[in-house]
This record gives C-alpha cells, sequence and structure tokens, in this order.
C-alpha cells in the first residue's frame, strides 16, 4: 500500500492507524525522522533495527555475513552493491515469513538513500506472491505522481492522500 500527498497529507497518523490494526504479522518500521538520507543503507538499517542477528542464523553463510557487515552494524564505507545485498534481505525476509509474515513500514520513501531504494526495489520485484507486504508513505509535494511504487510488493494498492484525492484528507 502506498500512500502519498503532500507534507500534511502525508502527516496525518493514517499509518499509525492501520499499523495499529495490524495483528498476526511482524512490523519492521522505518520512521522518517530516525534516518540520515545521506548515509548509505541508512533506511534499510532502520527498517530491520528490531532484528537481531540470531534471527538470521538459519540463512546461508554468505547472506549472514553481508547482513551482518552491512545492515546490522553500521556499515562500513564498502558498502555492498543492491545486486548483492538484495538477495541477503530476501532471504532474510523469507526466514521471518516462516514464523511471522513482515509487514514492512517505509516512511518517507521520497528520503531513501540510493542504496536503500535499490535492495527494496529488488525486494519488491523478487517478493511477489510471498507473504511480505508494505505500507509506504511518499511526500509529492508537485502536481505529479508517486514513484514509491517501485519498492512496494504486489499486490499494490495506491492512495493519494490530501484535498484532491478525497475522504482521506485531514482537511
Amino acid at each position: 500500500m502506498l500512500f502519498f500527498g503532500s507534507h500534511t497529507a502525508t502527516d496525518t497518523g493514517v499509518v499509525d492507524a492501520l499499523v495499529d490494526c495490524v495483528d498476526g504479522r511482524r512490523v519492521l518500521i522505518r520512521r522518517n525522522d530516525h534516518t540520515d538520507p545521506q548515509r548509505r543503507l541508512g533506511a534499510l538499517t532502520a527498517l530491520f533495527s528490531t532484528v537481531d542477528e540470531a534471527e538470521a542464523a538459519t540463512l546461508p553463510p554468505e547472506h549472514r555475513r553481508l547482513l551482518t557487515e552491512s545492515i546490522f552494524r553500521s556499515p562500513a564505507a564498502a558498502v555492498p552493491s543492491a545486486a548483492v545485498l538484495g538477495p541477503a534481505v530476501l532471504s532474510l525476509l523469507r526466514a521471518l515469513s516462516r514464523s511471522t509474515p513482515p509487514l514492512l513500514v517505509v516512511e518517507a520513501v521520497h528520503r531513501l538513500d540510493d542504496d536503500t531504494r535499490c535492495v527494496l526495489e529488488y525486494m519488491a520485484e523478487e517478493a511477489r506472491g510471498s507473504l511480505v507486504r508494505m505500507i509506504a508513505v511518499e511526500e509529492v509535494p508537485g502536481p505529479g505522481g508517486p514513484r514509491g511504487y517501485a519498492i512496494c510488493p504486489s499486490p499494490l494498492v495506491i492512495i493519494g492522500l490530501g484535498p484532491s484525492f478525497g475522504s482521506l484528507s485531514p482537511n
């Protein structure tokens, strides 16, 4: 699910209300105010901050190593590419799905660092038909539409928030 609109429209508490209603899913949240958009993989680190290395114990050794070096600890200067890290993140999400299906909540899609965006786009493409779901929020200040749909796995619902988008408007 992708919500988009102006800053005031996307700051309505709609996402928090939805998350409060979630039952039977592990909620992993990347809040708008907790990440420096210039830090490589900073948003991904924030998103998986409640996952510990023990939960990754069943992953292939190479995936565990990549996750440990890149998102479970502060990333070093040599961050792996999305093509390399993407399969490890997908492997982690599949492992988490075995016990409780994950719901990823990504606020401020427009502020994601490029590396996180690439990894999430890979995950969205490869996670089709899985139990992984996402709620994303993107600020779109002008007349253009959202671009954050690329990080959301299918099935996808896109909802505009604000006066021009109808009943979900805070106004």
